[in-house]
């Protein structure tokens, strides 16, 4: 059975900033917040983590996993609701390297749109930004 690790932010972003090609961590703890995905054994298939704080305007999302249908709806609603609901932010910005379309479809799948391409932004093309607003958020509605 999985669990969502909701009091370990440490632990979540060591795992995940190795995914994610941050040079480093998420630094310092009270600048960013972080839920984990771990598997039955207790290993984190998965990481989201967010930054980069406008209080109650904007913040960044970050996010990783390494298993079969990390992402639950479980996960997307907890993850929403503290954006959108606790932290009261009005957007969340992604960005992505337009190399890894993979993602850039999942982020779409899941609620983002693109809002610009920064031209070579990225060390392998564009730097893609996606945007969600509260009021389009699926996972927080009913």
């Amino acid at each position: 059975m999985r669990r969502l690790v909701t009091d370990d932010k440490e632990r979540v972003n060591q795992w995940l900033y190795k995914r994610v090609g941050r040079a480093s961590p998420f630094a310092p703890a009270n600048t960013y917040n972080a839920v984990g995905v771990e598997d039955e054994h207790g290993n984190l298939i998965a990481g989201v983590a967010f930054d980069a704080f406008s209080p109650e305007v904007r913040c960044s999302m970050h996010c990783a996993g390494e298993a079969v249908n990390w992402c639950s709806r479980k996960l997307l609603k907890f993850c929403f609701e503290y954006v959108f609901k606790v932290a009261k932010c009005k957007v969340i910005i992604n960005v992505v390297a337009s190399s890894n379309q993979r993602s850039i479809e999942f982020t779409k799948h899941i609620g983002f749109t693109e809002s610009t391409r920064i031209k070579d932004g990225a060390s392998d093309g564009d730097l893609v930004v996606l945007t969600m607003h509260r009021d389009e958020c699926r996972w927080i509605k009913g």
